[in-house]
């Protein structure tokens, strides 16, 4: 029998209770009885009230206990509470679960409202445009985000169309700004960090017309002396030896380019590099007489070999690296002058390979940019120099792939220090490192 009709059994127990102290015709004392089992009975209902009552005020307690209808009721009530609890804590759970989700991901998202206002942003958000939670939450977007461009973009009813957005302030941020319709009016903006890409392709630019300028000066002297021969009846022997010098020195110059070009596209390529052990005390020699040789007595080069380690990496790789830095020194140091060329140990365990020169020196402005490609403190100055614009790019990327990194000090008037180094663990300790005399590490 449902529980409803428990307190109906109540009532007639309490009247057939009535009738059996006195019946139709009780007198007084019978209808008191009856009243004072009435006012029990309601009593009793208005003190479980009283305690469901409290603890659906705290519905942390636990669940009070009855008999029953009461019994029933508050069974069933505990398990609806509990029921709703567990929904709530999962709805929770849920929430959190996609809030972190949202606040980890790269791109940015801002909730507005139908009136444009921000619910809810990002981490990403807030470091893409600028904005917090705390502060700007309840904003109109439009009078944080200004511009007329973001305005009309915006107001669009087309959401497919992307905005690219450069966050004013001095910022030299780019984003890529794009909306979503949501119920009720919402709106979604996904702001997309695209400066990066936005560099890359102005590098990509930049290089494709250096590459062309570069390429145009040899290819238009060696045809200007092309269509001059041509036109000659008889050249003159002396001249034409002349031309075919200045020819080859310019087909010299293609080559050199060409062969920097391949390699950086190789090593850009992520290709897979074999590692093997490298006798860097051979490799310096060779590097020593390499400079000599470009020198022609021009300048005093010595070499020092302060560590016998040797070096797990490429060969081939090590030798194109060091062989730049080399050539760099002794193109832009002055007749005269002196070139040291010197591999270590440094304090952390990792090895240094240097090359030091007495040269012009390099304005602290221009060395955060000498490892660009084309990149040149003084375009004349290279290009008389032989120097294709891509050696630093090409150690840098060389010295990327052998987890190193390549260091530069200079100071105008007296001259620089290019570094190469290397991390510990490429580090191969010599077998046998017998005490050496000081000074008698150079060569």
């Amino acid at each position: 029998m449902e529980f409803w009709w428990r307190p109906l059994l109540h009532a007639a127990g309490l009247v057939l209770l009535f009738f059996l102290l006195g019946g139709a015709s009780a007198s007084g004392p019978a209808m008191a009885a009856l009243a004072a089992l009435l006012a029990g009975y309601v009593l009793h209902l208005l003190l479980q009230l009283k305690r469901v009552d409290d603890w659906l005020r705290r519905p942390e307690q636990p669940a009070p206990r009855g008999s029953g209808v009461w019994g029933d009721v508050l069974y069933r009530l505990d398990k609806l509470l509990r029921g709703g609890n567990e929904r709530q804590q999962k709805a929770a759970a849920d929430l959190e679960q996609i809030l972190y989700v949202t606040g980890a991901l790269p791109e940015g998202i801002v909730i507005l409202d139908a009136d444009e206002r921000i619910v809810w942003l990002n981490d990403a958000a807030g470091r893409h445009l600028g904005l917090t939670r705390e502060r700007d939450s309840g904003q109109f977007i439009h009078y944080l985000l200004r511009g007329a461009r973001f305005l009309e973009w915006l107001a669009l009813e087309d959401t497919s169309q992307r905005l690219t957005y450069r966050v004013p302030g001095g910022s030299d941020r780019t984003l890529s700004l794009q909306q979503a319709r949501m119920p009720r009016g919402q709106r979604l903006l996904i702001s997309h960090d695209v400066t990066e890409a936005e560099r890359l392709d102005a590098m990509r630019r930049d290089f494709v017309a250096n590459v062309s300028h570069e390429l145009r000066t040899p290819i238009t002297v060696i045809t200007g002396f092309l269509e001059a021969f041509d036109e000659m009846d008889a050249p003159e022997p002396k001249t034409f030896k002349k031309h075919v010098h200045l020819m080859r020195e310019q087909s010299d110059r293609l080559r050199r380019l060409l062969d920097d070009l391949l390699m950086l596209a190789r090593l850009e390529g992520n290709a897979e590099m074999k590692n093997e052990t490298v006798d860097i005390d051979l490799l310096c020699r060779r590097m020593l007489e390499d400079a000599r040789a470009l020198s022609q007595g021009r300048h005093e080069i010595q070499l020092r070999m302060d560590s016998r380690a040797r070096l797990l990496g490429n060969e081939q790789e090590l030798h194109s690296a060091f062989g730049n830095l080399v050539s760099n020194a002794v193109r832009y140091t002055p007749d005269g002058g002196a070139i040291s060329l010197r591999w270590a140990e440094n304090p952390s365990g990792g090895g240094e390979f240097s090359v030091t020169d007495t040269g012009e020196g390099i304005e602290a402005k221009h060395i955060p940019r000498l490892t660009e490609r084309f990149y040149r403190v003084d375009r004349g100055r290279s290009r008389a120099s032989g120097g294709t614009g891509l050696g630093l790019a090409i150690v840098k990327h060389i010295l990327q792939r052998h987890q190193g990194r390549l260091r530069v000090d200079s100071t105008p008037g007296k001259g620089s220090v290019f570094t190469a180094v290397f991390p510990a663990e490429r580090l191969i300790p010599a077998v046998s490192a017998a005490p050496r005399p000081p000074g008698q590490g150079a060569a």
